[in-house]
């Protein structure tokens, strides 16, 4: 059987769709009905909405994501020399552009008076995340801006000129599709499976205590050795709520909390459908978590440490030699929403074989952010200094 990911098109993998389970889904279109799979991420019959990415029916349909509103103002932000601190290590003052950048209007701008696209320039333009104007400069989502020109942070900025931006992230990834809210991809050849993922989170601040919010880094099979195993997913997930993940969790809404976990609700193995996963471990708002998903022989681990508490929790499962080429970065919700976006920094995704083309963003929500992927010398591996997921409606 083979996957084919149609433009964002997903179906369920995991337990998700059913009642007081779940733990993450898998997002090909294998076995589902192709933009309106039942059980989607972030809703009852696709991303975002019933029947399919950002609309009723399918991708583009009923108010959909459509290419073409070009934004109505024109470079940069406005006029102030200040930025905002965004305690990630820093901003930048006296940059060219606005969180949106230079020529936030132009050809690339997507849906929004002055463009959610960045043109020249990028995500923070030449001066970075929050250069010229501040972070939500006059040219923001709303063509006016949502702070005053000076930017929020004052006329001066937190570290004065320069063009790396927060934590030195500069401008978006190139590339990719864009639809739905909080899902970003990053797909390897059929032929040049994923051998490791690492890459660190924050954990956010909670949200209502009410449904239930996954939120998580994981692998898919897109290649060799499909079957027997079928269409699952390897992922750590922080979760709000409660899940069909084993191990012993915390009271719902008393503490976010986290394991590694192998969901497959597709295929019929032994020992690979349902929910498997590891010991759960709680996790504090504003912990920082390193995750790193490694292969040897053919076995997975996930091995999660918590750097404020020196705690860790593992997860291994041997995957029979499915190879796993798909990364994904994710914010499913059910019934609940995450109140801030979701960070993930220092993302290192490792191949078995070598391919440049590898090492670009395939898809993403369409106010998600995703940094230029760095690719190594030998091309092995791919660098992503951030990805930011944002759920509907977070700035």
């Amino acid at each position: 059987m083979s996957i084919k990911l149609a433009a964002w098109a997903v179906a369920v993998a995991g337990c998700q769709a059913l009642v007081g389970c779940g733990s993450g889904e898998s997002l090909s279109d294998s076995g589902g009905t192709g933009e309106s799979a039942a059980g989607a991420v972030n809703a009852t019959g696709g991303v975002n909405a019933t029947g399919g990415v950002n609309a009723t029916g399918g991708v583009n349909a009923t108010g959909g994501h459509a290419p073409g509103a070009r934004g109505a103002n024109a470079t940069g932000g406005g006029a102030g020399a200040g930025g905002e601190t965004l305690g990630r290590g820093g901003n930048v003052g006296a940059g060219a552009g606005g969180r949106r950048g230079d020529g936030g209007s132009g050809d690339d701008a997507f849906a929004g008076a002055a463009g959610h696209l960045a043109g020249a320039g990028g995500r923070a333009g030449a001066g970075g995340r929050a250069g010229g104007g501040g972070e939500k400069n006059s040219a923001g989502h709303g063509g006016g801006g949502r702070t005053a020109a000076a930017g929020r942070g004052g006329a001066s900025g937190q570290s004065g000129a320069g063009t790396g931006g927060a934590a030195g992230m500069g401008p978006e990834a190139p590339g990719g599709r864009v639809g739905g809210y909080g899902t970003v991809l990053f797909q390897a050849n059929s032929r040049d499976q994923i051998v490791r993922l690492q890459t660190t989170m924050v954990v956010p601040p909670e949200p209502p205590r009410s449904g239930t919010l996954f939120l998580w880094p994981g692998l898919q099979p897109d290649g060799a050795n499909f079957e027997p195993i079928d269409n699952g997913v390897l992922q750590p997930v922080v979760t709000w709520g409660s899940s069909c993940a084993p191990g012993n969790q915390p009271r719902a809404y008393s503490s976010w909390w986290i394991s590694g976990q192998y969901v497959n609700t597709f295929g019929n193995e032994p020992g690979y459908t349902g929910c498997q996963g590891g010991t759960v471990m709680t996790v504090g708002v504003g912990d920082t978590l390193s995750i790193d998903m490694a292969l040897a022989g053919t076995v997975w681990t996930q091995i999660v440490t918590d750097q404020q508490t020196g705690e860790n929790v593992s997860y291994s499962l041997d995957m029979l030699g499915q190879a796993q080429n798909l990364a994904y970065f994710v914010i499913e919700e059910y019934s609940s929403a995450p109140v801030s976006e979701v960070i993930f920094t220092d993302t290192t995704i490792t191949f078995g074989t070598a391919d440049a083309a590898d090492c670009k963003l395939t898809a993403r929500g369409q106010t998600d952010y995703v940094s230029v992927p760095v690719p190594s010398s030998d091309g092995l591996t791919c660098s992503i200094a951030e990805i930011t997921l944002r759920a509907e409606g977070i700035d």
